[in-house]
């Protein structure tokens, strides 16, 4: 029984070099669906210090959008301008997890950001953020000082290029530093004639055609609110470039080439396989109807003549689902809302919304990259993207990290200062001190001392204690572990700047905030978190409990006294245990493993330990195989404490805590309170972080208003079962109801 115990081990370590094999030598080379992405869906994007933020994460292809076979673990930090608040590390249940964050009162007003990862994720330098704001009304802010930034303006086409002699559509983008200017201009040659009247819309983003010609210059002239004007050179056209005009309809989606494109191919494309292919012979336009497109955000490309690539643009046959009840609701209410959908996974928020808050992420424009305003027509979502890249990183030569697809992944190097003791071939064993139960790993190292150690804990949301050691005594080693989390993050981090038109509905949030924090009692869970972990070993020859017994005054009268299936043996001046053979047909060959708390150590510092600290000891007559490493025989003592009781293991050990994944988050649903004298201020009336659809159709979404009137918001943020993305917003009111006399 123990011997396929082990087995079973030793195959999940077979099985993780497999895959590393096939990655390596396969899937690298030949499947672009290797890489994994993660869309974080936040309840909000602007929080005050006692607000709760609510997050909800997909882990998907990032070909497919479908669930990630290969990671099983999430990492997740809040990382302020001042440095990380927190790291969290989440158990990914086909796919998805939640969490939750309060924001404390300590939390000083400015910029964070959310960010998701996976271990496999790291070697793409692939990484989610959601943008965050966080506000504290009870801590003074002053507004930095801002420097008055000069205005630009930027130019874009699909292709990059400016083409000679052709009809151009050119999208610009107004702003002042970080701020988006909505202005209005012309258009001019360089005679001062009038080409188009322009205007940037509240994003700050407008368009205008042009047919420019040869080595002629061209200036955006915008109009200043305070008076006078401001002019900006439009990019040099070229007239061997090519470009594509790109309109939408309805119905349809109409591409027209420009510039040298003859004997060209374009080419559209949806979760990386061309699924659209045109020969291009002329800059005739080329229509393609709506249905013949899947609704999700498509990339379009161009080869020229030659086979080269021209350029890659996103291609728009999805947008924001978004309306406006026409019924209003009456507040402390039991409310249900129906929409439609298909089968999947999804996320849903019901939210109070505010003026000032900030844009939502959308999962529709997530695979790109893409961070889009919501509320956009096809035409505008195009040119809004225009200033928005699509990543296309070549795939790394090699990997660094290992998915974690069914178990944690602790990764390291032993260490020597002598350069007569090898480091190579040696077991290194892990071992979960703070588990309860008997858990262990055990890794070799490779030729430069790398060790690859897999484990499983309970999912508490805590650190849990942890030791590496070395079952060997005669050379001493040392331990250089490595992070599962990023040590730097690439943010950039812009100040806050509250406006007098805030300052009403902070005050408003405010109170609301205490007021639901004063009547908010938390349901705390006093039981404790089931400890499924399987135990290393699962069945020993014998058992003592030494207060079963007389204690003796060291470890080796209890044997000689009551402890008849293992022994002490003395030789040369040094002690060490021996667990006899109960089968006399097998011999031992190899030494036996002494445990204390799990952790192997020397058993002659073992035995001139005080016996008064040890609770019991487990003895195992039998030959253990734990991965790699060979026991004839195993010695598990267990302390009083269960925390080694203050042995210290001077050589060969290196203790530490170890983060455990977040215990799963409750979705938050409320019951209708019928006691009026008990005010329900919430201003999150729902938040389902793992709301599935096993059927589609319509989906009946309860919950109960509060006493707080407004305009309030229902978002649907999710994935089909065929990996279309989903993003739905349904607006509605909430009033008091008033019984009007006369």
């Amino acid at each position: 029984m123990e011997m396929t115990q082990t087995h079973k081990r030793t195959n999940r370590c077979l099985a993780i070099l497999t895959l590393l094999l096939v990655i390596t030598m396969g899937v690298f080379a030949q499947a672009p669906n290797v890489r994994e992405r993660v869309f974080i869906d936040v309840n909000a994007h602007d929080l005050l210090v006692g607000e709760t933020l609510q997050y909800s994460a997909f882990c998907l292809s990032n070909t497919t959008n479908k669930p990630s076979s290969l990671s099983k673990y999430l990492y997740v930090e809040l990382v302020g301008e001042g440095g990380v608040i927190f790291q969290r590390k989440h158990q990914l249940e086909n796919g998805k997890t939640s969490g939750e964050f309060f924001v404390p009162s300590s939390t000083q007003t400015g910029q964070y950001y959310l960010v998701a990862y996976t271990r496999w994720m790291r070697n793409f330098d692939d990484v989610a953020q959601a943008p965050l704001v966080f506000i504290n009304p009870y801590q003074g802010h002053i507004n930095s000082a801002i420097v008055a930034a000069d205005v630009e303006v930027e130019f874009s086409t699909v292709s990059g290029a400016l083409v000679t002699n052709v009809n151009n559509n050119v999208v610009f983008k107004v702003h002042q530093g970080d701020k988006l200017l909505s202005r209005k201009g012309r258009v001019i040659s360089e005679g001062g004639k009038q080409i188009a009247d322009i205007t940037s819309d509240a994003n700050g983003i407008g368009a205008f055609e042009i047919t420019p010609e040869k080595e002629t210059n061209y200036q955006l002239l915008l109009e200043n609110p305070e008076g006078g004007f401001q002019f900006f050179d439009l990019p040099i056209s070229t007239d061997t470039g090519v470009g594509l005009n790109i309109l939408h309809s309805d119905d349809q989606i109409e591409l027209t080439p420009v510039g040298e494109v003859k004997f060209g191919r374009l080419y559209i494309k949806h979760q990386g396989k061309v699924i659209i292919e045109r020969d291009v012979q002329s800059t005739y336009p080329i229509r393609i109807k709506r249905t013949e497109l899947p609704q999700d955000v498509l990339s379009v490309s161009f080869k020229d003549a030659q086979g080269i690539s021209r350029f890659v643009a996103p291609l728009f046959n999805t947008k924001l689902g978004q309306e406006t009840s026409p019924t209003t609701f009456e507040t402390r209410s039991p409310i249900v809302m129906e929409q439609h959908l298909a089968k999947g996974s999804y996320s849903v928020s019901i939210r109070k919304t505010f003026a000032s808050q900030q844009p939502q992420l959308h999962s529709i424009f997530s695979k790109e990259g893409l961070s889009l305003p919501g509320n956009l027509d096809y035409n505008e979502l195009q040119r809004a993207s225009s200033f928005e890249t699509i990543e296309n990183k070549p795939l790394p030569e090699y990997i660094s990290f290992l998915p974690e697809y069914r178990y944690q992944l602790l990764e390291g190097t032993l260490k020597t200062e002598r350069d007569t003791v090898s480091v190579v071939n040696k077991n290194v064993v892990l071992s979960l001190t703070g588990e309860s139960t008997l858990n262990m790993s055990v890794a070799r190292t490779d030729r430069e001392g790398r060790f690859l150690l897999e484990y499983q804990t309970v999912n508490r949301g805590k650190t849990t204690a942890a030791h590496l050691s070395m079952p060997e005594f005669d050379n001493e080693y040392s331990f250089e572990l490595s992070n599962n989390f990023k040590e730097e993050h690439r943010l950039n981090f812009f100040p806050i700047v509250i406006d007098t038109t805030q300052l009403a509905e902070i005050r408003e949030r405010s109170i609301i905030s205490q007021l639901e924090n004063a009547y908010f009692t938390p349901f705390i869970d006093s039981s404790e978190v089931e400890n499924n972990i399987p135990t290393t070993i699962n069945s020993f020859t014998a058992h003592y409990e030494f207060d079963d017994y007389v204690r003796f005054r060291t470890l080796k009268e209890h044997f000689v006294e009551y402890i008849p299936v293992a022994g002490v043996r003395e030789k040369r001046g040094v002690k060490r245990f021996v667990v006899h053979i109960l089968d006399q047909s097998f011999n031992y060959e190899m030494e036996s493993l002494v445990l204390l708390d799990g952790v192997p150590v020397n058993p002659s510092d073992l035995l001139e330990f005080s016996p008064y600290r040890i609770k019991s000891v487990d003895v195992a007559n039998k030959r253990y195989f734990f991965g790699s490493l060979i026991a004839d025989g195993v010695l598990s003592f267990n302390t009083i404490e269960g925390n080694l009781g203050g042995f210290d293991i001077t050589a060969n050990h290196l203790a530490f805590d170890l983060l455990t994944p977040e215990v799963k988050t409750p979705q938050l649903e409320t019951d209708y309170i019928k006691d009026l004298r008990i005010p329900d201020s919430r201003i999150q009336l729902l938040w389902l972080p793992d709301y599935k659809v096993n059927q589609e159709g319509t989906q009946q979404i309860q919950f109960n208003t509060s006493d707080v009137e407004g305009d309030f918001e229902l978002v649907i943020e999710g994935f089909t079962e065929e990996g279309i993305p989903i993003s739905i917003i349904k607006k509605f009111m909430v009033k008091e109801h008033t019984n009007e006399k006369g």
